[in-house]
């Protein structure tokens, strides 16, 4: 026994020599590979990577990440991101002291004492993988990490060491560790397109940084280690074992003890699922994405931090494009702010996935009677009252033209305001030829319709194509004063630093008299309260025109109040008929009504400013002149002064 005791004594006596032979053995190798590591590492730089070294290092001087844009709606409302690397910066002073120390004792436990390089952490892990036979533990410290994710690639070759290596020392000569830190935070992929802790713990719990839990903390800095692998997104059991991972790791270093430790672990992780920001107006969004690149190139939009606030209105938008989506038709729906020109609802189509055509800006198509108020202005322009009489009647000019109204029927002599109201063609062709193509193409000029005019006189009819901006753009006359806005959709534009680095410019004209405007506005109000436009009635002061084209390729309705214009445009890319008798008062209206009810919800009731100039007065429907006792129907009409019918009624006593 004694024997057998001996034995076994002697053979844990060579075990031990053997094994304190190897560890200082390695030790000894370790020692000696890191000094011939640094005689080579010196070598090299001096020989072979020095310029390339030289060119990469003064990138440092204006190193800065690549931040998210971001773009808010008219209330400050988060409505679409623009990056190529979703980021939002944070100071390392917001970043909880508890999520540091533990990215310092998961990746780098001698941040605060080596130079860039951790020869001591080389050392550590050469011996760690020569015991183990394998790679268990990497070198790079928080510094040569920086270096790699914003300088260089992440190849796994020699050279790239190398400069990675170099690069850190030269990061750590020209910032303080602190200054290292937040860049390193701010600056790591956590996969799913999200760079930074910041978005990182939105994008994956919801939260903000001084929301999270120890056991948030420590998952969010095991995924960055291998974040395709360790994302609790794509695989949650190996996201678990790299938060155990981080947790030991803060023990070890005295940052947490065994019982928060213990509670982490139990504490259950709530993912907040992945979502992508909806925009809910692509098409507005491409819309200032041409002004933002207009502006500046595309690294500072893309990647520039930028803050940018716009003119759009969010629950308006998003009642527009439900309006659209809903009536099955493909489109466009604009809406304006009259008295500024600010853009709040910009629809371009049924379908952005579908198509990015934008057919609110982009789509030339015949205004039909739309165009008609230009021609009616004029009119008014040139001493025309809304009671003058012309002869509804067929017309044929020398070319063979045979226009005709809607209903192909003739009403003989009417009113001006009711051929308005009912959109008689024969009527704003009479006008066109009297007032000439020149003068009212002149008037559209003023009122900002910038396409060019056809000079015959189907212009009447509205055959020459224009886009719905300037249709809405133009209408904006009616609703303000004579007044028309240059639209606008950026209202400011913040950098990432804080500073604004642009503020709109509001420009607002004079386009045409305010007595003019208003007598348009309230014979315009007829078209809804006794025209073709009833089914856009909303219940308050509102006017606006209707309009459809030949064969019912196209149906519109432009409309305002004295708060908002809105522009409703109905037609098929392909010009195919939207079907029988699909007019601009059938099919566009009800949709212009439903977008104005609910934008002008919680709006006070307005109404259109009469200038001194103008006077209301109550005159015969049927005559058009001053009521007498036996005037059995009225209507109230406004007049320029001076215009007013002085004559009495005497054919309804007969």
């Amino acid at each position: 026994m004694n024997k057998e005791l001996k034995g076994t004594s002697l053979k844990m006596k060579k075990r031990r020599r053997a094994r304190s032979k190897f560890f200082r053995f390695s030790f000894f190798s370790a020692f000696v590979f890191g000094i011939l590591a640094g005689i080579i590492f010196f070598i090299l730089v001096q020989f072979f990577y020095l310029d390339d070294i030289r060119v990469i290092s003064s990138q440092i001087d204006n190193f800065r990440p690549s931040f998210t844009t971001r773009v808010y709606d008219n209330q400050d409302r988060l409505i679409h991101e623009l990056y190529t690397e979703n980021r939002e910066y944070v100071a390392l002073a917001d970043i909880p002291e508890l999520l540091q120390k533990a990215f310092i004792a998961s990746e780098d436990q001698n941040f605060y004492q080596h130079p860039g390089i951790d020869i001591s952490g080389i050392i550590r892990a050469t011996l760690q993988n020569i015991l183990n036979r394998r790679i268990v533990e990497g070198a790079s410290t928080i510094t040569q990490q920086l270096a790699r994710n914003r300088f260089l690639s992440h190849e796994r070759i020699f050279n790239r060491k190398i400069k990675e290596q170099v690069l850190a020392l030269f990061i750590e000569r020209k910032y303080t560790k602190d200054q290292i830190l937040e860049a390193h935070l701010n600056q790591i992929y956590f996969w799913h397109g999200v760079y930074g802790v910041k978005t990182a713990a939105l994008v994956y719990f919801g939260k903000n940084l001084s929301q999270l839990n120890l056991a948030e903390i420590a998952m969010l800095v095991g995924i960055q280690r291998s974040p395709g692998n360790f994302s609790p997104y794509v695989n949650l059991r190996a996201a678990q074992i790299q938060q155990r991972r981080v947790l030991r790791l803060m023990t070890e270093r005295g940052y947490i003890d065994l019982s928060e430790m213990a509670r982490a672990i139990e504490t259950p992780i709530v993912l907040s699922g992945l979502k992508n920001i909806p925009s809910g107006a692509p098409y507005f969004i491409d819309h200032i994405l041409k002004e933002l690149l207009a502006k500046y190139d595309g690294e500072t939009v893309f990647n520039g931090g930028l803050k940018v606030y716009t003119t759009l209105d969010l629950d308006v938008q998003k009642v527009a494009t439900g309006a659209l989506q809903e009536s099955g038709y493909q489109g466009a729906i604009l809406c304006m702010d009259p008295k500024s020109g600010e853009i709040l609802a910009m629809v371009g189509g049924k379908d952005y996935q579908e198509s990015k055509f934008n057919r609110a800006t982009q789509a030339y198509r015949q205004p039909g009677s739309t165009f008609k108020p230009f021609i009616y202005t004029t009119a008014i322009e040139n001493g025309i009252t809304a009671v003058d009489w012309y002869v509804d009647e067929p017309l044929q000019f020398p070319d063979g033209w045979k226009p005709k109204n809607y209903d192909k029927t003739f009403r003989g002599a009417i009113q001006i305001h009711e051929a308005l109201e009912q959109s008689i063609n024969i009527i704003a062709i009479k006008l066109l030829q009297q007032l000439g193509t020149d003068q009212v193409i002149n008037y559209a000029k003023r009122m900002q319709v910038k396409s060019q005019l056809q000079k015959n006189l189907s212009l009447a009819l509205g055959t020459s194509e224009v886009t719905l901006m300037e249709l809405v753009n133009a209408y904006c006359a009616f609703a303000n004063e004579g007044r028309i806005p240059e639209p606008y959709a950026i209202t400011k534009i913040v950098d990432w630093e804080g500073n604004v680095i642009y503020s709109s410019n509001k420009t607002v004209r004079q386009a045409i008299p305010a007595d003019t405007a208003y007598i348009m506005a309230r014979l315009l109000q007829g078209v809804i309260e006794r025209g073709t436009a009833r089914r856009a009635n909303i219940g308050r002061p509102v006017g606006g025109k209707t309009g459809s084209t030949e064969d019912f390729i196209d149906a519109l309705f432009i409309g305002f109040t004295p708060d908002m214009v809105c522009g409703v445009f109905l037609g098929n890319d392909d010009r195919k008929p939207l079907g029988e008798a699909k007019t601009g008062g059938i099919i566009a209206a009800p949709i212009f009504a439903k977008v104005m009810k609910a934008a002008h919800e919680n709006l006070p009731k307005e109404d259109f400013i009469r200038p001194e100039s103008v006077v209301e007065r109550s005159v015969c429907l049927k005559s058009g002149l001053l009521p007498s006792s036996s005037c059995k129907k009225t209507i109230v009409l406004p007049f320029k002064s001076g215009t007013v019918p002085t004559k009495v009624c005497n054919q309804c006593s007969e």
